[in-house]
This record gives C-alpha cells, sequence and structure tokens, in this order.
C-alpha cells in the first residue's frame, strides 16, 4: 500500500489537489470521492508512465483550516469550538482568514476533528 499526502482546496468549480511526494501531478473532482478517485488515477498514470510499480493507493488528505471548513461547511463551528474549549468566534475568524491559529491551536483543532471521526466511526444507526 503506498500512502500519499493529497493537499486539497475547494474554489466555485469543485476540488482540485496536488500530490505532495509527486510534484506536478495535481486532479480535480465535483467531491471529495471525485477528486479521490481521479487523483488516483492521475498517479497511477504518472508511475506507469515512469516504468514504476503501481500499488495499492491510499490517502492522507492535508488542508488548512479555512479549507477545511470550506470542505466541510455542514461542521457546526460553535459545537466545534464547545468541545475544544475555545472561543467560537475566534475559531469562526480562523475559519474565514481574518486571523490565523498558532501551531498550538491547529494541534488542538486537528485533534478534536480526528476525536470526531473515530466517534462517529463507531456509531451504528438503528431503525426503531
Amino acid at each position: 500500500m503506498s500512502k500519499y499526502k493529497l493537499i486539497v482546496e475547494k474554489n466555485k468549480d469543485g476540488y482540485w489537489s496536488q500530490v505532495d511526494q509527486l510534484p506536478g501531478v495535481f486532479s480535480s473532482g465535483d467531491s471529495i470521492p471525485g477528486l479521490i478517485n481521479n487523483s488516483k488515477e492521475a498517479i497511477e498514470l504518472y508511475l506507469e508512465e515512469a516504468g514504476q510499480k503501481v500499488n495499492p493507493i491510499e490517502f492522507e488528505l492535508v488542508m488548512d483550516i479555512q479549507e477545511f471548513f470550506k470542505v466541510n461547511e455542514f461542521i457546526n463551528i460553535t459545537s466545534l469550538a464547545k468541545r475544544i474549549g475555545m472561543n467560537s468566534s475566534l475559531l469562526r475568524q480562523y475559519s474565514k482568514g481574518i486571523k490565523f491559529p498558532s501551531i498550538e491551536q491547529v494541534a488542538r483543532i486537528e485533534k478534536e476533528i480526528q476525536q470526531i471521526g473515530k466517534e462517529l466511526s463507531r456509531t451504528e444507526l438503528q431503525l426503531i
């Protein structure tokens, strides 16, 4: 399994990415799943043309705080800030690029987002 960092940005036309380890490998898509699929195809093509072995591909998505909140606009900033123990106004300013967080603040935000992901992945819904 080959793991690549996929640097993701959102614009008015959808999403685009750059593969961190492979300069010059870019892709786009209408959605994150579409972007991931197109990025896999771009990497496979790049490796095949370079005569390298193509292994199964896995991605780590990389984006700054502004991009994260653009891509995940369904996240309630006030609720996330409360979970982190951060002022919601400050987190909103980070999400809009008005203020920029320190490395420590980014680590706190990232840790809580990953924790939420773990909690969601352990959730099972039932019909009642």
